[in-house]
């Protein structure tokens, strides 16, 4: 009985399959049906011939007609004429004259030179009946990812699920979407695959460029499913190794670099973002505007309080054209609207659209919860006119083997207007057991315009009443393939830190002209405490492991052990929501300023764009971006600090705190730098209070200057450093329900002769009254 079904279930689904298959002409015209304008995509660097006829020609003979209409940018720079052929920027597209078979057909030849526009438009006439058509260029993509397998990424991430089985589900679904043909050419886009620890881990991906196929999406889950996490953090030949394969400056070159910690081994990625180990990534750094042949580079980092860290990560990306995206906390949060935000599934599907920005993808909706028993409505969405494609994804927190997936579709159904249009999708998904599919909807196809249809309309998505999904949590992505819509959100400071001001701005367009009627905001998630500050207070005490594999530094340490085991830590840092409204301020320009950076850490911004006209419909579009706001300027007078001269040595331990009155907190032993020309810093340890103790060989009375985060907070000689006569009143307990203690290991005694190893240094608990 089983196989019986299963195998009507298959030839159902083969069926249906067959006639879901995206037609060869969908860029025809068909007489006496008017159809949406027809998008072709060109890419440079190959030739290509494309050819627009007459479906099911009539039998006599038919008039042909062209308007090229214009560039989008720059305006006029294909003038407008007659000639036949019609040449601009490598197309000759040739048109049939006078009266002419119904076989006849536009002749589109394309000789691959990269042009000076993005896009170009012209109409169609045959018998009087029109048809517009954008081609849409862009260069060839070479993609490199470039993923972490350290150690720390075997640390839980959500509930029960690590990290690295957290990344193995977002890499899979992002390759699954970015080998949809509406997102990419499997005859000249490539992806290479790089996992690294102590060193480059081979793989049965292997180590070259492939073309980037629904096959490649299946090579990788098998790579990555075969590997788990191993030893340290090389993310410096992470990065080269992806670099030695990204050659040809000819293709876009994109590296999507994900990591969880700190880099602990050579060679190391410079805080600016520039090199590695000293060579250049690229020629400029930063990159110049507008310049191509750079190699780009994307990084998805989970959140932890290191500076240096979070900063490398964000100059890495920025500095060389990319964007950097940042978990919260290694968790997921979800807003008021169900939309998931944090974690690393919605990190790495917006890392998702910013690689592929020329290519159109844009994020229409996103939603979470769970499937209930009678049915019901799991998402709901406008879209706009002349979308080109649509592409909603389903996760379930389950995996389904075929059959079962097949009866699974049969109950999650998709609707236009109140209308199934469930059967006019391509339904996609990777591997034999996934817990994801997607349904593909292309509305330049002769399917879409059999059943009438297009993308303008109210559209959502049903779950069925005792669908095998009941009871399951789900996600729901919508990504829209829209090259009509553009818009550009951008934060103007790009290193904000506490108590500043971040200016947000969108420029919004429609097929190049500035749409100026469009409701704009952006939805800040502001952490609930200060990471650092809260750390300080906290009293647990992490213990470095023996045999620490992956070399996580102990501030880091004492981080994810809060993660793991504090509820009220995680609650602490639960984000708050805060709407900013973006003003018009002319030519398609939105801006507003956001002045609540109170606290360090990672905020998440997400840009909400929104409309209602007669020229497109309504319409809703979302990007997510990461905000690291640093901590301020320290203040010596309210830091604690404690110092011993001893024996040409100077062992100073400072409690360092903002002008602003937080600690700055543990895991930021790298923000320290003591510039002398006769001492050397030696030695910092992370006591995990907030307090730091410095080890300082050389002339103790020399002149030196002592920066924390770049900035100099003392400049003298160095036994005229004050030590803290009186407990500051910030050390004192910042809650109620908090302990502190002034300095854990300071004002330490030695005896004549004894060195100043940590097993003879004797604390001095200086314990703060209430």
């Amino acid at each position: 009985m089983k196989k019986t079904l299963f195998l009507k279930l298959s030839l159902t689904w083969l069926a249906l399959l067959g006639a879901w298959r995206v037609q060869a002409a969908d860029q025809d015209i068909r007489l006496g049906q008017e159809r949406p304008k027809c998008f072709i995509t060109l890419v440079t660097s190959a030739t290509e011939v494309v050819t627009i006829g007459i479906e099911n020609p009539p039998p006599t003979n038919v008039e042909w007609g062209f308007l090229n209409l214009a560039s989008f940018s720059p305006a006029g720079i294909c003038p407008e004429t007659s000639i036949n052929a019609y040449v601009c920027q490598g197309l000759s597209i040739t048109v049939p004259t006078g009266a002419v078979s119904g076989s006849e057909k536009v002749i589109i030849n394309w000789n691959g030179v990269a042009p000076d526009v993005s896009s170009l438009s012209f109409l169609l006439i045959v018998e009087g009946q029109t048809r517009e058509y954008q081609i849409n260029f862009r260069r060839p993509l070479d993609l490199a990812f470039v993923l972490d397998k350290s150690g720390s990424m075997s640390q839980i991430s959500e509930g029960t699920i690590t990290r690295w089985d957290a990344l193995k589900t977002a890499a899979k679904n992002f390759m699954s979407k970015l080998s949809i043909p509406a997102f990419a050419k499997s005859s000249v886009d490539r992806v290479s695959l790089t996992f690294f620890e102590n060193d480059i881990t081979p793989s049965s991906f292997g180590s070259n460029l492939i073309p980037l196929s629904s096959g490649a999406a299946v090579m990788m889950e098998t790579a990555i499913n075969s590997l788990t996490p191993g030893t340290g953090t090389a993310m410096g030949k992470g990065i080269n190794d992806a670099k030695s394969k990204l050659t040809n400056a000819n293709r876009v070159r994109d590296i999507l670099l994900f990591t969880d910690g700190d880099q602990n081994l050579p060679p190391y990625v410079n805080t600016n973002g520039c090199d590695v180990g000293g060579i250049p990534l690229n020629a400029n750094c930063p990159v110049l505007p507008g310049s191509s042949g750079n190699l780009k580079i994307f990084t998805i980092g989970i959140g932890n309080p290191d500076p240096q860290y979070l900063t490398t990560l964000q100059n890495l990306a920025t500095k060389n054209g990319g964007n950097c995206l940042v978990t919260s906390n290694g968790n997921s949060f979800t807003n008021t609207t169900s939309m998931v935000i944090g974690d690393i599934n919605a990190i790495f599907l917006q890392a998702f659209i910013n690689l592929l920005r020329d290519n159109s993808p844009q994020l229409v909706n996103s939603k979470a919860g769970t499937i209930g028993g009678a049915g019901q409505q799991l998402i709901n969405f406008p879209l706009n006119k002349n979308v080109a494609d649509l592409v909603i994804e389903v996760s379930l927190d389950k995996s389904f083997d075929i059959p079962q997936l097949f009866r699974l579709i049969n109950t999650i159904k998709v609707f236009r207007n109140g209308q199934d249009v469930t059967s006019v999708a391509v339904p996609r998904w990777v591997g034999s057991t996934p817990n994801t599919f997607l349904y593909t909807f292309s509305f330049n196809t002769d399917k879409a315009y059999t059943n009438k249809l297009r993308s303008e309309g109210m559209w959502e998505v049903r779950a069925l009443p005792n669908s095998p999904a009941s009871g399951l949590p789900y996600r729901i992505v919508v990504i829209a393939d829209d090259h009509a819509l553009d818009y550009t959100c951008s934060q103007q400071n790009p290193q904000p830190v506490v108590n500043g001001t971040q200016k947000f701005s969108v420029r919004f367009s429609d097929r190049g002209k500035p749409v100026e009627n469009a409701a704009i905001t952006a939805l800040v998630y502001r952490p609930g405490d200060d990471v650092g500050d809260l750390m300080a207070r906290n009293l647990v005490k992490a213990a470095v492991p023996p045999r620490q594999q992956d070399r996580l530094s102990v501030g880091v340490l004492k981080y994810n052990q809060l993660l793991i085991n504090d509820k009220s830590f995680v609650k602490a840092l639960t984000p708050t929501e805060k709407t900013v409204t973006l003003t018009h301020r002319g030519n398609g320009l939105y801006e507003g300023n956001y002045a609540e950076m109170n606290v360090a850490g990672i905020y998440q911004i997400i840009f909400r764009i929104q409309g209602n006209d007669s020229i497109r419909g309504a319409y809703t579009r979302y990007e997510m971006q990461s905000m690291y706001v640093q901590p301020g300027q320290i203040d010596l007078s309210k830091s604690v600090i404690d110092k011993v001269i001893s024996n040409g040595k100077v062992v100073m331990t400072v409690r360092p705190v903002t002008t602003y009155g937080r600690f700055l907190g543990p895991a930021a032993t790298n923000a320290f730098d003591v510039n002398a020309p006769s001492v050397s810093l030696n030695n910092i340890v992370d006591n995990q209070d907030g307090s730091y103790t410095l080890t300082l060989v050389g002339d103790t009375k020399a002149a030196a200057s002592i920066s924390i985060m770049k900035q100099k907070v003392y400049s003298g000689r160095l036994d005229a450093v004050l030590i803290s006569s009186k407990i500051p009143s910030v050390a004192r307990p910042y809650r109620a329900d908090a302990i502190n203690v002034l300095i854990n290991n300071s004002n330490v005694r030695l005896r004549s002769g004894t060195s100043l190893s940590p097993q003879n240094i004797r604390p001095r608990v200086n314990r703060i009254p209430r």
